[in-house]
Formats: C-alpha cells, sequence, structure tokens
C-alpha cells in the first residue's frame, strides 16, 4: 500500500505522544513492506528526508497574526498544506491525526483514517468557536476512526451521537468495531499505542535500594500532573525518607509553587484547584530537597530511566492513553496512575501497579507506597514486562492498523 500519514508536527522536532505513535506507526508500516509518506510541517522551511524508511516531507509552516489572535494554529490550517501536497502524489491511505487533515484526505478524493489523540468532551471545545462542528464533520467524513482506548471511544461516541450530521454514530462500547449508519464515516475502532519492544527492554532484577520516582511526561504542561507527584513525593518521605521525584522530562515544574491564579480556566478550576491554588511551602520544599531536575531526555536514552527508577507515576487526568505508563511497565518498571479515563486500562492488573482517586494526594501517596512495595517483589518485573507485549508495535498494533486499512480498501 501507498500511505500517508498526517499532522503538522512530527517526532523528533515535537516530542508529544502523537508525533511518537506517527513516527512508530510509519516505522512498522516501512518495516512491512509498505511506501509510507510522512506529509508534516516545519517552522524552518520545506525538506525531503528519510527516518527509519519513511519518507518525510516537510512543508512550511505558517500562522497568520490575525488568525493566531483568533487561538488558530497549524493543527487547523495545515489542512489546506496537506492537500495541495495530496493532490500532488496519490495514496490508498491517508492516516490524519487533525481534522483539518481528514477534510484535506477527503478533498482530494482519498480514504481516509483519522485518530483522535484525546479525550474529548463537548466542554473542551468551548474556547474555540466552530471548533466542534469541524471535529464532527471530520468523524463523519472519515472512513474509520481510531481511539486510543475504550474510553476516548465512549467520549467520541457522546460527542458524535449529540449531533444531528453524525448521527451515524451511538454508543462506541457496544458497537466498538462496525457503526453502520449514514455518511462515508462508519467505523469507530480502539487501537491503543504501541511500545517498541525491541527498545523498551526490561530490567528483570526487583528494584531495591534508593526509592526513585519517575515523572517523564511534559512538567510544564498542567494537565499532566507534576504538582500532583510534588505533593505526594513530599508525604511519601515521611515513609521513606530518602525517596525521590525524578524529573526526565521536558518543561519546568516551578509554576507549581504558586499555582497558575487567575490564569486558570473555569474548566481547570473546577476539576483542579490544587493547579490553580499551588502547592506553596509544600512545593518549595519538594523541588527543593526530594527532586533530581534530568530534563528533556534524547529519545534512546529514555529506557535506561525507566529500568533506573522505583516506580512511574503519571498523575494527570483526561488522559487518552498514557504511554510512559506503557514504556515503562516495558521496563519492567509498575507504575502508578489516576484511576481515571484511559490510565486505568493500562494499570488494569494489580501485579503491575497501583491507581489512586483523582486529585486525592492522601490516596496518591498510598498507591505509591505500594508501588514501591510491589517493585521490591523478585516476580514483578518480569509480570510488568509480560503486561506490556500486548502494545507491542511489531506483533499486535501494527498489524491491526494494516487490518483496518486492508478492510477499508476492499469494502
Amino acid at each position: 500500500m501507498r500511505i500517508a500519514l498526517v499532522h503538522p508536527f512530527s517526532w523528533p522536532q515535537v516530542l508529544r505522544g502523537g508525533e511518537r505513535i506517527f513516527h512508530d506507526l510509519g516505522w512498522y508500516l516501512a518495516s512491512a513492506g509498505h511506501e509510507v509518506d510522512l506529509v508534516t510541517g516545519s517552522w524552518e522551511g520545506p525538506s525531503v528526508g528519510q527516518i527509519e524508511g519513511v519518507t518525510v516531507r516537510r512543508h512550511q509552516l505558517r500562522q497568520p497574526h490575525w488568525l493566531h489572535r483568533r487561538g488558530v494554529g497549524p493543527m487547523e490550517t495545515f489542512g489546506v498544506t496537506a492537500a495541495a501536497a495530496l493532490l500532488r502524489r496519490r495514496y490508498d491511505i491517508v492516516h490524519a491525526l487533525t481534522p483539518s487533515g481528514v477534510l484535506a484526505a477527503r478533498a482530494t478524493g482519498h480514504r481516509c483514517v483519522y485518530t483522535v489523540l484525546g479525550h474529548p468532551s463537548e466542554e473542551d471545545f468551548a474556547d474555540q468557536p466552530g471548533a466542534i462542528g469541524l471535529f464532527r464533520t471530520a468523524l463523519a467524513q472519515a472512513d474509520a476512526t481510531v481511539t486510543l482506548s475504550e474510553s476516548a471511544a465512549d467520549r467520541v461516541g457522546a460527542i458524535a451521537s449529540a449531533s444531528q450530521r453524525a448521527s451515524w454514530m451511538t454508543t462506541a462500547r457496544r458497537n466498538r468495531r462496525l457503526l453502520r449508519g449514514e455518511g462515508p464515516g462508519n467505523w469507530l475502532q480502539v487501537i491503543q499505542p504501541g511500545v517498541r519492544l525491541d527498545r523498551f527492554v526490561p530490567q528483570l532484577e526487583p528494584r531495591q535500594g534508593e526509592v526513585r520516582i519517575l515523572f517523564a511526561s511534559d512538567a510544564s504542561e498542567i494537565r499532566k500532573g507534576v504538582h500532583h507527584a510534588l505533593a505526594a513525593v513530599d508525604r511519601l518521605r515521611r515513609i521513606h525518607p530518602g525517596a525521590r521525584l525524578v524529573l526526565a522530562c521536558p518543561g519546568r515544574a516551578d509554576w507549581a509553587v504558586e499555582g497558575i491564579g487567575e490564569a486558570a480556566s473555569a474548566t481547570m478550576a473546577r476539576r483542579d484547584p490544587l493547579a490553580v491554588s499551588g502547592l506553596g511551602e509544600v512545593g518549595r520544599r519538594a523541588l527543593a530537597e526530594a527532586t533530581d531536575v534530568v530534563g528533556p531526555v534524547a529519545p534512546g536514552d529514555m529506557p535506561d530511566h525507566y529500568r533506573a527508577a522505583t516506580v512511574t507515576v503519571l498523575p494527570s487526568w483526561e488522559e487518552a492513553f498514557g504511554l510512559v505508563l506503557a514504556e515503562s511497565l516495558a521496563c519492567g518498571t509498575p507504575a502508578v496512575a489516576y484511576h481515571e479515563a484511559g490510565m486505568r486500562e493500562i494499570l488494569s492488573r494489580p501485579e503491575v501497579g497501583r491507581t489512586a482517586r483523582f486529585g486525592d494526594i492522601a490516596d496518591l501517596t498510598r498507591a505509591l507506597d505500594e508501588a514501591i512495595a510491589l517493585a521490591r517483589e523478585p516476580q514483578t518485573p518480569a509480570l510488568c514486562a509480560e503486561h506490556a507485549r500486548r502494545w507491542d508495535w511489531a506483533a499486535t498494533v501494527g498489524p491491526a492498523h494494516e487490518e483496518l486499512y486492508h478492510a477499508i480498501l476492499g469494502r
């Protein structure tokens, strides 16, 4: 097959989950013998190159001031650039990560798959007029829609079925694989992100010695919850005096001390009041006495950090999946997260980690303490690694994408 992956940003220029998914998907498809183009953008200008068998076609990104003032960025505007690129070459399948990419594919006469990266709700679209209409249009126009978890599929199904123009999509979980109805878009499928098990190799020794709690997401993104990790580790040190929080990630956590105050949206203020108020003295103490700041880590070095950790923590909210948790398990290290959204689907077995009630720092501390005890059990690393095999790109996740593409082309 000739396959185009369409997204305005790409790995490793942008180290986020969506860019990581497309990078690894491209690698898998190319290794399986498909011809793969990544149609993407760059602020530095156009270029063409090869990365792990994928032809990367970068196009100039632009963001006019008048659009920026209205909250419109490359995610919304890159579709125009992508459409011009898709007119120049024909593909069997176009796979997009944004609504604008879906519309570009349909406008140029291509079959299209849309992967919804987030865990959306109608409330999420409130700050950008027209965004929810664009999202629903993309759902209706795509030949298939992929979500990263069952929880995200339920959200997408609810948003779609609330719209008259997308009434073809009903309850996502009940009709997980095949939703038949009006319009060209009629499949909703869950394909969880993959882990490169050739790189994320487990350390099979139990985690003895100094307690190291790894935070591997973006410390500057409030929703990822580094402030919750700081507060919990401050409490955890009463049980494990030498415990350290290791920030092997981009972004800074300084904001967590004072909070974001008036900068908080209504949703943030209601959902995560700790982010608004800040941690105060607790945060200052945790940052000064209990935190090791590693900073951004080269992708190839990340497995070493997982293997060196006692436990990995991701105390975020509205997380469609939580790739760092799956990567940690693949490296033999148990994980802790809040029991919500897609994270509870990863930590579905007590022998690989613990979950806590969202926003309850005492319960998060309890979960960390139990996960530390778990990490010291001799059987835990192997159990974590075995659990992570369900996200193997080569054996499971990559073939699931191929199967979906073939099903679309065979209709």
